[in-house]
């Protein structure tokens, strides 16, 4: 047992665990300069490897070499113009006098930091999407990842009625944010923790066959019921997908109406919990301006949705001034005021603090990371879609990859920032199963049970 252990791959079993802790997003994490997350020091640990025996690096094929171009190539040349092209931000310390000193928002210090992140970030989802012993464990981390997504999701069900005992403990070990009847997970905030968990309501779904009738309706209750409760607005890109599903792709006549009548009855169980315990103030603020202030560009930062809005406006005009490499990872940080009072706003609710980006991940990208960014994410996108809708049909959890990637896209949207690990995991881990799977080619009855 004992030799057994010593042969196990270290970067495969840390690229695993990556996958099965990426739902630890605030809780644990270790402080030591800057604030890791558990998930975060593994990665480390595969950049270290990598390094230590960097001619035995291999790429899995063009998404890879995709993602090597956004995670590596293109920060490198944006932090290089940043400290050759771009002056120092003088009039971002004198906004935010009281961060001149910290070493969060060290401009030597602080963008070089991000520049880590990215390369480790590389590092995780190259392994993770060729790695064989990955491959070999796939149906084993997928019902492993349900229950620990299943757990996380009871935690949240309870802390929305209850106390939230994890935001509780000492800083140094939790950064997690209270939310009033929202389900947030172990995430810093609803609108993160509802990616993680679609993907676990798909995998759910997807893996019915692996679990017993009655333990399957039980663990697909609590994750959607979790899903339901953060009320984010990306919850109507879930319902995009299914539409999508329905309509554009094969599935039998029975198949659509079940989805049509389980979309229907799920809203229809939200208007009545509204209804009944009188949310609908709570609801409209939490979800319904979150949606028509993020879609209408309004002149006020009243809400989250109009924020977020906001942002990403000032974003995409930090683009138009470094347009070729942007500013550097991370380095929107130190113009965004630039922009405070040049984007029509009226009202002004949630301003701009010190650590503030744009609350999108393409702006985030053309700001940061300009034209050549912006092309490598393009890439690594059109790259992971072309393998997934190919395979659409050809295995069991085609569609299940297909599907995440598309909330995927729609979730960049919304979320930032680049570096986040959580949202490129479980792309790379369909690209690790489309890529050792992509020549089965399912019988019509199968592909009745995926669609």
């Amino acid at each position: 047992m004992v030799s057994s252990i010593k042969n196990l791959p270290v970067k495969s079993v840390c690229a695993s665990a990556i996958i099965l802790l990426i739902g630890f997003q605030q809780f644990p994490i270790i402080k030591a300069g800057g604030s890791f997350k558990i998930y975060e020091v593994l990665a480390i640990v595969i950049l270290l490897v990598d390094l230590i025996k960097i001619r035995e690096v291999k790429l899995a094929g063009f998404t890879s070499l995709a993602a090597f171009g956004f995670f590596v190539v293109s920060p490198i040349i944006s932090y290089v113009w940043a400290n050759v092209g771009l002056s120092y931000p003088n009039g971002f310390y004198l906004k935010y006098s009281e961060v001149a000193d910290s070493f969060k928002f060290n401009y030597n210090v602080f963008p070089f930091l991000l520049l880590i992140y990215m390369v480790f970030n590389f590092c995780a989802f190259n392994e993770i999407s060729k790695s064989n012993f990955i491959s070999k464990n796939f149906e084993k981390l997928l019902k492993t990842s349900v229950y620990i997504g299943t757990g996380i999701a009871i935690y949240s069900i309870l802390t929305m009625f209850t106390v939230d005992l994890v935001a509780k403990l000492p800083s140094f070990i939790q950064a997690k944010h209270e939310y009033n009847f929202r389900s947030a997970g172990l995430s810093q905030e609803p609108s993160f923790y509802v990616l993680y968990q679609t993907w676990i309501c798909l995998i759910l779904y997807y893996t019915k066959k692996k679990f017993k009738s009655k333990v399957w309706y039980f663990l697909m209750a609590v994750n959607v019921l979790s899903l339901i409760f953060t009320f984010s607005s990306m919850l109507l890109s879930l319902a995009a997908i299914i539409f999508f599903n329905v309509f554009f792709l094969k599935s039998s006549v029975k198949a659509k109406i079940v989805s049509i009548a389980s979309l229907l009855l799920a809203i229809l169980a939200i208007v009545a919990i509204i209804d009944y315990y009188n949310y609908y103030d709570a609801f409209m603020y939490t979800f319904g301006a979150k949606v028509y202030s993020f879609i209408s560009s309004p002149a006020y930062t009243t809400d989250s949705g109009s924020f977020r809005s906001y942002t990403t406006g000032i974003g995409f005009k930090i683009f138009k001034d470094n347009w070729f490499a942007g500013v550097g990872v991370g380095n929107s940080i130190y113009y965004m005021y630039i922009h405070e009072f040049t984007m029509g706003i009226e009202i002004f609710g949630e301003r701009l603090f010190p650590g503030s980006f744009p609350q999108n991940l393409f702006a985030m990208v053309l700001s940061e990371q300009g034209v050549i960014g912006a092309m490598a994410l393009l890439a690594l996108i059109v790259s992971a879609f072309k393998m997934f809708w190919k395979a659409r049909y050809r295995n069991a959890y085609g569609l299940l990859f297909l599907n995440g990637l598309l909330f995927n896209i729609g979730a960049m949207l919304t979320i930032a920032p680049t570096y986040s690990m959580f949202i490129w995991v479980f792309i790379a881990f369909g690209i690790n199963y489309t890529r050792k799977n992509s020549g089965i080619v399912l019988s019509d009855k199968s592909l009745e049970t995926v669609a």
